[in-house]
């Protein structure tokens, strides 16, 4: 019996982010998708914990994170769509949200675990948009005249899509992390930023904590690049 205990856990992050999609809600649909996170984490723990991890456990773990973390904040980003005409180019902006965190969960299937993640993780680029929707949600007027261009609209999530199929890229992790503290300085960096935007941005804080974390690890993976060349 124990065996589906982790795959039980793994069905509350699908119901949870299944849920979010169906309600449709500004309010509660970022909530539920925050609850996916939460089970997310307890899967793995819990598969560990008993013993029982298995390749069924991480497929399904993947196949859930697709509904969770790639069409649930796709569809609740579609309802911002400034595009109101031409449902088709909605439709192509949110797909590409879809299709490249699919792309990037069946990479990390196949490749061995690193310190690292290669690419952006689909849950950082889906914490982006539930950052969107809370900024939105709180009047953040930054933010509704941004999405409201058709232009940004559409780019954002290309730029992200592109971030999250861009295998060339260390996105820094805190598995990574070692008891030497110069092995773990961006990701002591990235702790600082984070409470600054937060204090700084409030709402808009979680989106733009997504975007340091894009731009430090772009940093991360040139100098460690150099390092390499030049060491050699």
């Amino acid at each position: 019996m124990k065996n589906y205990i982790p795959s039980i856990v793994t069905s509350g992050n699908l119901i949870c982010g299944f849920t979010a999609i169906m309600i449709g809600d500004f309010y509660w649909s970022p909530i539920l998708l925050l609850c996916c996170f939460l089970f997310d984490s307890l899967d793995g723990l819990v598969a560990r914990a008993l013993n029982v991890q298995s390749e069924f456990g991480k497929q399904m773990d993947s196949l859930a994170d697709v509904i969770s973390f790639g069409v649930g904040p796709a569809y609740l980003y579609s309802l911002y769509s400034p595009d109101i005409e031409n449902k088709f180019y909605t439709i192509a902006t949110c797909a590409m949200i879809v299709v490249a965190g699919t792309i990037r969960l069946a990479k990390f299937n196949i490749t061995p675990s690193r310190s690292y993640f290669m690419g952006l993780p689909i849950p950082a680029n889906a914490v982006f948009y539930i950052g969107v929707i809370i900024a939105i949600e709180n009047d953040s007027q930054t933010f509704i005249d941004f999405f409201s261009s058709k232009v940004y609209y559409f780019i954002t999530p290309l730029f992200l899509s592109a971030m999250m199929i861009s295998f060339g890229f260390r996105m820094f992790s805190t598995k990574g992390m070692t008891k030497n503290w110069k092995d773990n300085i961006y990701q002591y960096l990235m702790a600082i930023v984070a409470i600054i935007l937060g204090i700084t941005f409030k709402y808009e804080a979680v989106s733009y904590i997504v975007l340091a974390y894009i731009i430090l690890s772009i940093i991360n993976t040139l100098t460690s690049k150099f390092q390499e060349r030049y060491s050699l």
